[in-house]
């Protein structure tokens, strides 16, 4: 092994310390503690529908207050670069190369219904699928109507992964 292999060697090393010290910190922290911090993030939001990124990648809160969202993943060094990019990214790069999501992989589209109106998740034909509670959407279908609490998943393995969560005006009012 020269000087190269050893440097490659310990980039891995690397990411598997860090990818598991924040699963050490994870689960060395207090469920409750832990859900009485989501619940006082989730109770500060405005009304109204959001996407809570639950994976590794996927860590934040969407407002979805626009008409659609995409969501996929930005290039690769080994991928040319696209002429338009997602409005949201899940880094699942992990090595340096693409797991699960693809680039454009998954649409989220406000839609108007019977005087109303709800949001749609469409597959955009990405490789390794679009699922709702593991359920995959059909890439050549009309989507599927999403309703609070969700689970949605950007390729079958749940990593990189958003829970749809709509926010109430009474969340604003519980302390």
């Amino acid at each position: 092994m020269d000087e190269t292999d050893s440097l490659f060697v310990t980039i891995d090393k690397v990411i598997r310390l860090s990818r598991l010290k924040e699963l050490e910190f994870i689960m060395s922290s207090d469920q409750t503690e832990r859900v009485r911090e989501i619940r006082a993030a989730l109770r500060r939001l405005e009304p109204g529908p959001y996407l809570i990124g639950t994976g590794p990648s996927t860590v934040g809160i969407i407002t979805l207050d626009d008409q659609e969202i995409v969501l996929g993943r930005p290039p690769t060094v080994l991928e040319p670069p696209s002429a338009s990019a997602p409005d949201y990214w899940a880094t699942d790069t992990l090595y340096f190369v693409p797991r699960e999501v693809s680039r454009k992989h998954a649409r989220i589209a406000l839609r108007a219904v019977n005087g109303g109106s709800c949001h749609i998740l469409l597959d955009l034909h990405s490789t390794c699928g679009t699922f709702v509670n593991d359920r995959q959407v059909d890439p050549n279908g009309t989507g599927i109507v999403l309703k609070h609490g969700d689970v949605i998943s950007l390729g079958p393995s749940r990593t990189s992964t958003y829970v749809y969560y709509e926010a109430t005006s009474t969340d604003l009012d519980v302390p």
